[in-house]
């Protein structure tokens, strides 16, 4: 099964999305470091505990996903 993300923007739930529609949050500057988020049906946690998350978006966006649609090195 897919992940499946939510975010809580401002006490707006927002999902389910994908973790690449996560990454456009995150870069868009939606989601912060102390957003509350959750994976399926995890607990809230904050999106700075997201492994590789903003690291991953704040990359060089042309090579960011560049082909392989791995993402087993981050934990989300």
């Amino acid at each position: 099964m897919a992940s499946e993300w939510y975010c809580d923007l401002r006490g707006k739930v927002r999902g389910p999305m994908s973790p690449q529609d996560l990454l456009e949050l995150v870069r868009d500057g939606q989601v912060t470091p102390t957003t509350p988020v959750r994976k399926n049906d995890s607990k809230w946690f904050r999106a700075d505990t997201v492994g590789g998350l903003f690291e991953a978006a704040f990359r060089d966006q042309s090579d960011a996903w560049a082909g392989s649609g791995e993402d087993e090195e981050y934990d989300y």
